[in-house]
């Protein structure tokens, strides 16, 4: 079964013309299965107060889940009735298929004293697919430094190893006013790690997760490495522009990293450069999986 998968940082929904237009942003994927969203925001005045994360699913008519680590007070309206809107900026994963549970992991973050970062988060989705289930991590990296992303990563890469031990939103058996007679929600081991990395293939991050380069050997890559999907479709890892800006210049930094259970079915993958929804464009994956793949 041809499945494909799309990640993309959507600039909370700001084009290259600066204007705000969630239609754009959904069309650009409106071809995916499944898709990964950073940069998603809730109660922000800068685009109208929007809830981007059930917009967007509701233009896609897909399932969805939505975690944030930046989680603040929106600015208050006044009245007489506390104000509980939350403002929100996170990652999210939105699905043709229905998503059987999925949670949410702050990372780690060192205050800084003079440069703005925030809270960063992963969120997992475990998506129920005709040919089995999915692990499908939503991620947006610091975009300081090495420094700030290095403790992310290990922190990532501990949490996608771990997960089928840890197990999911419960575990064991219950009455049915706890399980309500649903089976127990499972972790597969097939597993795609996605989003805005803030770093390209050069980096100390990137040999983290992908093995590192040996002068003579080339990228040293371990059996049980998360794998490149770029590079599992053909690519040569310094090719591909992912994001067209000042800050950042034209590199590859919106990555989508796989299983070793999962590189072995990659067919293809593209970069839409032509996509103006955001200053990132969205990145495409194509799946071929077998039959009974995860189940």
């Amino acid at each position: 079964m041809k499945i494909t998968i799309a990640t993309y940082n959507i600039q909370f929904g700001r084009g290259l013309d600066m204007k705000f237009d969630l239609d754009r942003t959904a069309g650009d994927v409106a071809g995916a299965d499944i898709v990964s969203f950073q940069e998603v925001a809730q109660n922000w005045e800068r685009n109208g107060g929007q809830d981007q994360a059930a917009e967007l699913a509701g233009r896609l008519g897909y399932h969805y889940v939505f975690g944030s680590g930046f989680n603040v007070a929106a600015r208050t309206k006044g009245g007489s009735k506390p104000d509980n809107r939350r403002r929100t900026f996170g990652n999210m994963v939105a699905s043709r298929w229905p998503i059987e549970s999925s949670r949410t992991f702050l990372l780690p973050k060192y205050a800084l004293s003079t440069i703005y970062d925030l809270q960063r988060c992963i969120v997992e989705a475990v998506v129920v697919t005709p040919v089995g289930k999915l692990r499908i991590y939503s991620t947006h990296l610091s975009h300081i430094s090495s420094g700030q992303r290095l403790p992310q990563i290990r922190s990532i890469l501990q949490i996608i190893e771990e997960a089928p031990a840890n197990g999911s939103a419960w575990d064991g058996t219950h009455t049915p006013d706890w399980t309500e007679d649903m089976d127990v929600p499972s972790l597969p081991e097939p597993a795609l790690l996605m989003g805005d990395m803030n770093f390209t293939y050069q980096s100390p991050e990137y040999a983290a997760i992908c093995g590192e380069m040996d002068p003579k050997n080339g990228r040293v890559v371990r059996n049980t490495s998360l794998r490149d999907a770029w590079v599992a479709a053909g690519h040569r890892e310094e090719d591909g522009i992912s994001i067209h800006s000042q800050y950042s210049g034209d590199v590859r930094i919106d990555h989508m990293f796989v299983t070793p259970s999962v590189a072995r079915h990659v067919k293809s993958m593209r970069i839409d450069g032509d996509a103006k929804a955001s200053d990132h464009f969205p990145v495409f994956l194509e799946l071929d999986l077998p039959e009974n793949f995860s189940r």
